[in-house]
């Protein structure tokens, strides 16, 4: 079995490695690059082959999340090539495309989709979705397994979220022994960041909410833990506000969860007949005229605040428009920062490879592997060049 990441080996984002055996190929995201510093986006050249170049088709493609820098390039993948992904990441994206009218949505309209823990056939390689702990609500690992080998692709994980315990129960019950791990690395570079887990920041935002009258939050459409976050800490008598974009958002996660945190039972469509300015109300909000000119209303009443909880890099890319988006409430005063990284930590890199102890770890989605290299000194760390193939055997 050979892996080639083609693009992940020194950056963050635009994720896209392939495994492959003498008779299959398959690959594992093929995402989009991230925006640069000054926020625009550079134009995406890069060709695989069977997939946006020349040469044998590829087998299949497999997404970990919807995120856009994993799945952004989905549309440059043939017609004749299966995709698979979650089915709440085809819906969620559905959603999304069809409400912009993306060129985008025929190519969501072929996606297969997977069912977590149930394995799929590909020629001569297995492949078995293992769910994971994510800021993308529906994130998935691969478990990988061909030629005698077993490879474990973490895509990305964390575990300081609201699933992190059933991350670790599902590794250890569904994947047990590994001989290779392909390993996000997105906080290797970001050295003495304190990483709140998702029940401390729970309980910041639900100090926020009581302190404030009415509570506007930047954050994700699609960040559903920090949604529920605000949803559940909204106390009885005030308003959860959204946009019907939003209120569909929420009607797709929770036809699709067992759990009672993410039912959103309380969120209703923003409209002027409500008497919202009486009894007070939390909205999550994005970057656009709305929710802009509904936020301007409250800005003088004092008892106002606004909680951006998203990367804080945003607000420093021009080409966003997020800096201009808060600025009114940041120099006003009524703006807070509460977010945490969709990411796993050092900590949680420890912990994942004590799970899962194996011969061999490559990083992708990170600025640093070389960093892992002190981390797990009882394994070989696989520093790769994009594009170089590493041979499992």
């Amino acid at each position: 079995m050979e892996i080639i990441v083609h693009r992940g080996t020194h950056q963050i984002g635009g994720c896209a490695t392939e495994i492959r055996t003498k008779t299959t190929r398959i690959l594992i995201d093929f995402g989009a690059e991230l925006p640069n510093e000054d926020g625009t986006v550079q134009d995406d050249i890069l060709e695989i082959e069977g997939i946006n170049g020349g040469g044998a088709i590829c087998d299949a493609v497999f997404f970990t999340h919807s995120h856009g820098d994993h799945m952004g390039l989905l549309e440059k993948i043939p017609p004749e090539v299966p995709a698979y992904m979650s089915v709440l990441s085809k819906q969620l994206l559905l959603t999304l495309h069809t409400r912009i009218r993306s060129p985008l949505i025929e190519s969501l309209h072929r996606v297969q989709v997977f069912t977590p823990l149930v394995a799929i056939s590909v020629g001569d390689i297995r492949i078995i979705p293992i769910p994971t702990d994510h800021s993308a609500y529906d994130a998935c690992m691969f478990l990988i397994e061909a030629d005698g080998k077993r490879i474990l692709h973490t895509g990305d994980f964390r575990l300081h979220g609201f699933r992190s315990k059933s991350t670790k129960k599902i590794l250890k019950k569904h994947v047990e022994q590994i001989d290779l791990l392909i390993c996000e690395g997105t906080q290797l570079s970001r050295d003495g960041a304190i990483t709140q887990t998702e029940h401390e920041l729970q309980a910041d935002m639900r100090q926020i909410i009581r302190e404030n009258k009415y509570v506007f939050a930047v954050c994700a459409s699609t960040n559903i833990d920090r949604l529920a976050s605000l949803h559940n800490a909204t106390p009885r008598g005030r308003y959860f506000l959204c946009d019907a974009y939003q209120r569909d958002v929420f009607h797709i996660v929770s036809e699709e969860t067992k759990s009672e945190y993410y039912r959103f039972q309380k969120a209703l469509v923003y409209g002027k007949n409500l008497p919202i300015r009486e009894r007070g109300f939390v909205m999550p909000v994005r970057n656009n005229a709305f929710f802009r000119n509904i936020m301007g209303e409250y800005l003088s009443t004092g008892k106002v605040m606004l909680i951006y909880s998203m990367w804080e890099g945003y607000l420093n890319m021009p080409g966003m428009g997020m800096a201009d988006f808060v600025r009114p409430f940041a120099e006003s005063g009524n703006f807070i920062v509460a977010h945490t990284s969709g990411h796993a930590t050092v900590d949680a890199l420890r912990q994942l490879h004590e799970w899962l102890p194996c011969k061999w770890i490559l990083p992708i989605h990170t600025e640093m592997p070389e960093k892992l290299e002190v981390l797990f000194a009882d394994a070989t760390i696989v520093n790769l060049e994009d594009g170089m193939p590493f041979s499992l055997s």
